[in-house]
């Protein structure tokens, strides 16, 4: 098996996908990573716009914010 992988702004998701495909991601919502580019939310974990990573032999895109007002 694979260990995590943590992408994004400040590493901010970490991710694992099982030898089934069935793809785990991880946040630390107790935690902020800063405001967003507006200035209007902040973020707590984003993927900084889709993020490639490799699962198997495909290339695949994850787009992801987690954020409050």
């Amino acid at each position: 098996m694979e260990e995590a992988i943590k992408i994004g702004k400040n590493e901010s998701l970490e991710y694992f996908v099982d030898d089934a495909g069935i793809m785990t991601i991880k946040i630390d919502t107790s935690k902020d990573i800063g405001p967003s580019a507006s200035g209007k939310t902040t973020l707590i974990a984003s993927s900084s716009g889709n993020a490639k990573i490799e699962i198997g032999d495909r290339e695949v895109f994850l787009g992801l914010n987690l954020y409050y007002k």
